[in-house]
């Protein structure tokens, strides 16, 4: 609570010396990412002068249906960073991401003034005026859940159900990566969740698109002892293989899903693994190496590789042996899931 007492005041000084702030998700944000900016958002609002103004914001897609549900049933206003002027902000926080992970619409010579992550720190985190990185927590929802009730600020229904609804994603529900913090904050927002928005969110519908891409990866799914590679090929959106790699871990015998999609001249690798002794974020960071960028924690990790015209087969070959080779299974033929 210390860490959280000194961080409200670091951000409440932050915050006399902006006129306009931009607080800014990572690319395609989950609901762990959007819930945090809206309470981040929100606390800065508690606390602004008149003529100050405080604009949450993303970049890439919204696409996953739960996500555009989730934005539309708690009426969230994220505006999208391509149709802002970064240049008219004085001040910028960075949430559920850090500066350098390439996965955000900063550029990289615009540093963040604040960080608010649960993933490992960067070295590069260190430039900015003040950050706040906790990796052994399993939501960035925690954190800012925890600057809410510092600040003595009402758990309105919105407010609570969104960061509960974060925690719930980013740790499945207290299964995955969870500290005592985390339970915590969850047991006390849930007491204030707006369960029928809740359940809309986790109900969304899903479009005919996803079926024929769920489609596909079942007839691609490959299988190496307990590791499934899902190569799915062209992706109509960039969060495909995060949410098909969710699905899959739930395979009997499967510890580690890989999938392998590209987007827009992308290779874009999701990683999920449920064992023991997590380090998803360190395999990727390995396997990806120099080519492109990486990131994530112990239970999920993501990463990217820009084609720049090369055979993305080719690429997903080498990187799917690259990967296999990390676990130790590079001598292991595949069978496919739906083989007899």
């Amino acid at each position: 609570m210390r860490t959280t007492t000194k961080g409200l005041e670091r951000l409440r000084a932050f915050l006399q010396e902006r006129r306009r702030i931009l607080v800014l998700t990572h690319n395609d944000p989950d609901p762990d990412a959007l819930a945090a900016a809206y309470g981040v958002s929100r606390l800065l609002r508690a606390y602004r002068r008149r003529g100050q103004h405080i604009v949450p914001a993303f970049g890439g897609l919204l696409a996953r249906a739960e996500n555009r549900e989730m934005v539309r049933v708690l009426r969230l206003r994220f505006r999208h960073v391509d149709r802002l002027d970064l240049d008219e902000f004085d001040g910028i926080v960075l949430v559920d991401t850090q500066p350098g992970v390439g996965n955000h619409a900063l550029p990289e010579e615009r540093l963040p003034e604040v960080v608010i992550d649960h993933h490992p720190r960067l070295r590069s985190t260190g430039r900015a005026l003040w950050a706040d990185v906790r990796p052994s927590y399993g939501a960035t929802s925690t954190i800012v859940a925890e600057y809410v009730a510092a600040a003595g600020l009402p758990w309105d229904e919105r407010l609570a159900t969104a960061l509960f609804y974060g925690i719930r994603t980013d740790t499945l529900g207290l299964a995955r990566g969870a500290t005592e913090q985390d339970a915590a904050m969850y047991l006390t927002l849930h007491a204030h969740v707006n369960r029928q928005a809740l359940a809309r969110i986790e109900r969304a519908p899903l479009p005919r698109r996803y079926f024929r891409a769920l489609a596909k990866a079942l007839e691609q799914a490959t299988i190496y002892h307990n590791v499934v590679i899902l190569d799915l090929g062209e992706m109509d959106r960039p969060d495909l293989g995060a949410e098909m790699a969710d699905l899959f871990l739930r395979l009997e015998r499967t510890e580690w899903v890989i999938s392998l999609g590209i987007y827009e001249a992308t290779l874009i690798v999701s990683v999920r693994t449920n064992t023991a002794d997590p380090k998803a974020g360190h395999l990727v960071r390995r396997a990806v190496g120099r080519r492109g960028r990486a990131g994530g924690h112990g239970t999920m990790a993501a990463g990217r590789i820009l084609l720049d015209h090369r055979d993305p087969d080719e690429e997903c070959r080498r990187l799917r042996h690259r990967f296999l080779e990390l676990l130790g299974l590079a001598n292991v033929r595949g069978r496919p899931l739906l083989g007899r």
